[in-house]
């Protein structure tokens, strides 16, 4: 006898194909989708009582947690799974949804910004802000929805968890950020990570510097790591990115199931597998695959290193709106002259508030 589950996923090949081509003897999960967008803008407890399995965002895990809409992991699958699959995942996306003493969602998809160009158009990518700033026109930023934001804390954040950012970093990559879009096409001010990536297939610029990588662009496109922000400091310049699986209450009578499902899902040789339909697995085999990383052009052995180094964002209940805030902030300072020094301070004194309750 065959169980039914229902899931929610996102809209994008690279999110829906791996899903849709796994099939499991016993288990059928009919998938959903929803857009990009859907991760910062539908909360998850407008989802839980529809669905089964959602594939998440780790900032939304406060809210999630508050609203009861996901299941902590222990109580739904055994040790011996967890630890396995713990040390198959790429680092840090395992630690990424942990919060209060639990884990909420397995680590499905890995991602972090990065560079990403036209290796046909420029002969080698920008090690370099000054690198970028000498392309001019040929360079897009990614400033649409959160991303403006992300950049920032990518390049700024503070990984000691004392405040949001590095105050000396945050004001450096304001400054450079805000020559980089004076001199920028402007005109893709509305995309996000996957119409940037579009952009660049379609020949209408060369180089987005800092934007969300996708592997399923490898026909065409080459990735590096972002430019660095101080050369000596060693830190990477990217904010993880990346999805969980999480399951929620209404699937807790089917659990075992649930449980069978995954297990077959995570397989090592199911991800790998399925990378070749255009999925970017959380798995480290796959990433660290000769042959997977040949068939999208050199995507995982130029960008693992950029995730491993990432910014982990704040998880607490009330972070997406801040993110949004945050982002929107961003977006004004690049195309004005405010004083950054003061604007990192206000930025900093009101994340401390929300964080504060």
């Amino acid at each position: 006898m065959t169980v039914a589950l229902r899931g929610l996923t996102w809209d994008h090949p690279r999110g829906y194909r791996p899903l849709e081509v796994f099939s499991h003897p016993e288990v059928q999960v009919e998938w959903d989708r929803q857009p990009l967008s859907g991760f910062e803008s539908t909360p998850l407890v407008e989802l839980a009582d529809r669905y089964d399995l959602l594939v998440i965002d780790h900032p939304g895990l406060g809210a999630a947690i508050e609203a009861g809409a996901i299941l902590p992991v222990e109580d739904v699958f055994a040790p011996d799974d967890l630890a396995r699959w713990e040390s198959r995942a790429v680092l840090p996306t395992w630690s990424s949804y942990q919060l209060e003493g639990h884990a909420w969602a397995l680590p499905l998809d890995a991602a972090t910004q990065t560079c990403v160009y036209r290796a046909d158009r420029l002969p080698a990518p920008p090690k370099s802000w000054s690198d970028v700033l000498q392309l001019s026109e040929a360079v897009v930023l990614c400033v649409a929805g959160p991303h403006a934001g992300l950049m920032v804390l990518g390049m700024a954040g503070d990984r000691t968890g004392a405040g949001l950012l590095d105050r000396r970093r945050a004001v450096e990559a304001l400054e450079l950020l805000r020559a980089v879009w004076k001199r920028t096409d402007q005109t893709a001010a509305g995309l996000d990570p996957i119409g940037v990536h579009e952009l660049l297939v379609a020949d209408e610029a060369v180089c987005c510097p800092l934007v969300y990588s996708y592997a399923y662009y490898g026909h065409t496109l080459s990735w590096s790591a972002a430019p660095r922000l101080f050369d000596a400091d060693g830190l990477g310049n990217g904010t993880l990115g990346g999805t969980g699986l999480a399951v929620t209450p209404r699937a807790y009578s089917k659990v075992l199931a649930v449980t069978k499902y995954v297990r077959g899902l995570l397989d090592v040789t199911t991800q790998v597998e399925l990378a070749a339909v255009g999925g970017q697995s959380a798995t480290a085999a796959v990433w660290e695959s000769p042959e997977v990383d040949q068939a999208w052009n050199g995507h995982y052995s130029a960008t693992l290193e950029a995730v491993r180094t990432s910014y982990v964002r704040p998880r607490f209940d009330g972070w997406i709106g801040f993110q949004d805030e945050l982002s929107e902030r961003v977006r004004e300072l690049l195309g004005n002259d405010d004083d950054l020094d003061a604007a990192v301070d206000r930025i900093e004194d009101d994340f401390k508030k929300v964080r504060n309750g």
